[in-house]
């Protein structure tokens, strides 16, 4: 907002922040044999700046191997000084140009570390996910999780319909295709300008992942209900709850920082949402009675299905954090079973696939708590793994990882 870039310019500082994050480790890798230092010891800004030349190497088509090296010396000088300008000029100068010069891990004899360097994924998460899912499909997540997310937005059926929302959409000169396997999405194809757009600033859609869509559509509200996001901030879920009951019920939409309320307030005023109302409280411990018809639990957890758009977590997460989180989310999953009337509806849900946070935390409940397990809507099945309960893998279409289950209270 600052620097006065154009729209060009601005997506493409955004795919070079993201993506030098999102190949850190590869980038570092080859930084390694051509860097006659420990990296660590570099000053930041410098190893910033060739950790961005090998991803433009490597993964940006529109720019020139010149133009990098040339651009990296400059940035270089106003960083550094005229030694470090020059040693970013000799190692980016011998970076390489495609990934058949890169001196990647044997696949055959050391595969987990083929794989941690390739898709710059610290290896105990390889070493989880090949033992979770075999070679094959641990792969598979890998790959899907160190690509570039596509756009994505909910259509916001109070306000138009899918059909309508694509046409608005190219009026605007912006790209736009149904998601086939949510009805309520859209893929957007060229995502530039769109939430300056006047259908964005109307309210006709809301930015959103397809696999977030999935926890409000298993718990198929119904208009008139009291219904529960005990989880709620930023509001994506609340507000789609509200937009499938059409505006006619009493949502609540709890969370422990208050300070997030005004997002959710903006949010829903922008799309036309008038049953939502926010309540400041511990998850576990909240001021209501078993008053709700529907209660959704999308619980805090490790994030490793969004990878894509957060590839941050991956170096943030550390190997007890499963675990630790687990506990956290089967406190939830019990306060928002008692907090939900008997004969009605729980849905848990996580963006990420750990043993611990998914099935691990739902046997931890089964066994204690009156419930039983019900399948959602039928066009959920292509993810179904067991009776009511459903994941999605990174790696199989447009959406993000993600674990949800629907519980059914008995009395």
């Amino acid at each position: 907002r600052k620097g006065g870039l154009s729209s060009r310019g601005k997506r493409f500082l955004a795919q070079l922040v993201y993506g030098t994050v999102r190949h850190k480790m590869l980038a570092d890798h080859v930084l390694a044999s051509r860097v006659h230092q420990s990296l660590g010891d570099l000053p930041a800004p410098i190893l910033a700046i060739l950790r961005m030349g090998v991803f433009q190497a490597l993964f940006c088509n529109q720019v020139t191997f010149p133009s990098m090296v040339h651009t990296s010396v400059d940035l270089a000088k106003k960083r550094g000084h005229a030694g470090t300008a020059k040693l970013v000029n000799a190692v980016l100068n011998r970076a390489p140009q495609s990934f058949e010069q890169v001196d990647l891990p044997d696949r055959e004899s050391s595969f987990a570390d083929f794989l941690s360097i390739r898709y710059s994924t610290p290896r105990w998460i390889v070493d989880r996910w090949i033992a979770e899912f075999g070679a094959a499909d641990a792969e598979r997540i890998c790959a899907a999780s160190a690509e570039e997310a596509q756009h994505t937005v909910r259509v916001n059926t109070l306000k138009t319909d899918r059909e309508a929302l694509i046409k608005t959409l190219a009026k605007a000169e912006i790209g736009a295709v149904p998601c086939a396997e949510v009805p309520d999405a859209v893929i957007v194809i060229d995502g530039g300008g769109l939430a300056r757009t006047k259908a964005h600033q109307n309210g006709l859609f809301y930015v959103q992942d397809p696999a977030s869509m999935l926890p409000s559509a298993l718990l198929e509200p119904q208009a008139g209900e009291r219904i529960l996001d005990l989880c709620a901030a930023p509001g994506g879920k609340a507000t789609h709850i509200a937009q499938l009951i059409g505006n006619n019920g009493f949502v609540v939409a709890n969370d422990i920082h208050p300070e997030k309320f005004a997002l959710i307030h903006e949010n829903a005023e922008k799309l036309g949402v008038s049953c939502i109302h926010c309540v400041a409280s511990e998850g576990a411990s909240p001021p209501f009675r078993a008053v709700f018809d529907r209660v959704l639990v999308d619980a805090p957890c490790t994030g490793f299905g969004t990878l894509r758009r957060h590839p941050e977590i991956k170096y943030r997460a550390r190997p007890e954090e499963p675990a630790r989180l687990a506990a956290e989310q089967t406190r939830l999953l019990r306060a928002a079973i008692h907090l939900c009337k008997n004969g009605g509806v729980v849905v848990y849900s996580v963006c990420t696939f750990t043993p611990e946070e998914t099935m691990g935390v739902l046997d931890g409940v089964r066994g204690s708590e009156s419930i039983e397990l019900e399948d959602g809507p039928e066009w959920l099945d292509p993810w179904k793994i067991h009776q009511g309960t459903y994941r999605v893998l990174p790696g199989g279409g447009p959406l993000d990882g993600y674990f949800l289950t629907r519980l059914r209270k008995r009395s």
